[in-house]
């Protein structure tokens, strides 16, 4: 008998006994992860939408005001959902805000929850780019070359440096959240940038050059030589389970997140991703981002996330089930031993893929055909984002509000060519 069938048989029996609730504010992959194995779920979301609100797995709703701009009002609303608890739940995280959050206000959030995290300073540079191109200075992590410019000189500088074409980033997320940038340049994580003009463009379109911004070695390479590295290490600085994910599609294109991906054993991707964390000692749930270079096949680090994948419910459905182990270790219960189970599975984000197969045909990459036939050449059971057969609610509820959505945007186009009041009122 294998020794996680024994754990299941000796601690899953007290596991699902247990009273203290999973708070998870993120996506519906975590709420699936720790709903179905048996573990009270209290979902706390901002004011928006999304399919996790319809899930079965989660027990209670609890509404938040955004955790960025409204921290003194979250924090008082988590403070008094703690202290109705008879038991500390134990906290689990998908979002940037949300570990920030936690991390620099955990002093006072303990006496209310079970927090698994980094320390605060550690968190902070993982979260800050040019903080964490010093840390993988420091501990000699295999990364792009990059700067840090304080001006727009030092940007062209920089540039010409690291040799074109080079890379753009926000050095946190939200500098580039702004509706005046997005107006510019879009949604996006990072920017390509091929030429001198190119960078100029981008700069016109940017807040002003003040350490915001940093240029970054290009790996070169298609979207389909990035991976992610998902890992769970214990309050004591263990590795106690992880994966490796290849990201076949991305949404946006080049420099989003994965849409279509799938598990691939890579134990040499891994082996770097684990002595990365474990230099930087490391603790709680991580997401590396990571380029493999087309031309010589080294793999580079480009983003150590510290907090819980949107894909994380293909590391269940794989046999490594991290938020589990995250709840375990917190609660001080016997951690199961984990190990990939070897199948091939993949994950797609279906309504992004389909968005990202339109990118990729504009850029000549990808045609619909190419597209249809990906979901049969590879190996696996796909497992999608929203739909899932013992959870069907999400993908109905969704339906339903496309179509609401659908039937309004029809009925003000109808109502504007069959009633003369409309489009004299219009005029």
């Amino acid at each position: 008998m294998s020794a996680l069938r024994l754990w299941q048989r000796s601690v899953a029996p007290v596991l699902r006994r247990s009273t203290e609730k999973a708070f998870v504010i993120g996506g519906i992959g975590l709420v699936r992860s720790l709903g179905r194995e048996g573990i009270a779920v209290a979902l706390a979301r901002e004011n928006t939408w999304g399919p996790e609100y319809a899930s079965r797995y989660f027990q209670e709703f609890i509404r938040l005001p955004d955790l960025g701009s409204e921290t003194d009002e979250a924090l008082r609303r988590l403070e008094c959902y703690g202290a109705s608890q008879q038991r500390k739940p134990v906290v689990f995280l998908n979002a940037e805000n949300d570990v920030l959050l936690f991390s620099k206000h955990r002093e006072r959030l303990e006496k209310y929850f079970h927090i698994v995290l980094a320390p605060d300073e550690l968190i902070c540079s993982l979260v800050d780019k040019s903080r964490f191109a010093h840390l993988a200075k420091v501990y000699d992590l295999p990364v792009p070359t990059t700067r840090i410019p304080r001006n727009r000189d030092e940007c062209y500088a920089a540039a010409e440096e690291i040799g074109y074409p080079c890379i753009v980033k926000p050095i946190t997320q939200w500098r580039w959240h702004n509706p005046e940038v997005i107006n510019g340049i879009g949604v996006r994580k990072a920017a390509l940038i091929s030429s001198h003009d190119d960078l100029e463009r981008l700069l016109d379109s940017l807040p002003p050059i003040a350490g915001g911004e940093m240029i970054q070695e290009y790996i070169p390479g298609e979207d389909s030589q990035h991976f992610d590295f998902h890992a769970y290490f214990d309050q004591a600085g263990r590795s106690r389970g992880h994966l490796v994910v290849h990201k076949l599609r991305t949404h946006p294109i080049h420099f989003g997140m994965g849409c279509y991906v799938e598990y691939v054993d890579e134990p040499a991707l891994a082996a770097i991703c684990l002595d990365a964390l474990t230099k930087i000692g490391y603790v709680g749930a991580a997401n590396i981002n990571l380029k493999r270079h087309s031309h010589t096949g080294k793999d580079y680090i480009l983003e150590i996330n510290p907090r819980f994948s949107i894909s994380t419910i293909l590391d269940w459905h794989c046999g490594v089930n991290l938020p589990l182990l995250q709840y375990c270790d917190a609660l001080g219960l016997e951690i199961p031993p984990m190990s990939v189970n070897g199948q091939p599975r993949r994950w797609v984000r279906f309504e992004a893929d389909m968005r990202a197969m339109w990118s990729y045909w504009k850029c000549g990459e990808l045609t619909p055909w190419q597209w249809v036939r990906s979901y049969f050449s590879h190996p696996g059971k796909i497992e999608f984002h929203v739909l899932a057969w013992d959870d069907p609610r999400p993908l109905l509820v969704s339906w339903w509000d496309r179509f609401r959505s659908l039937a309004a945007r029809a009925k003000s186009v109808l109502r504007h060519l069959f009633c003369p009041a409309s489009r004299k009122g219009a005029k």
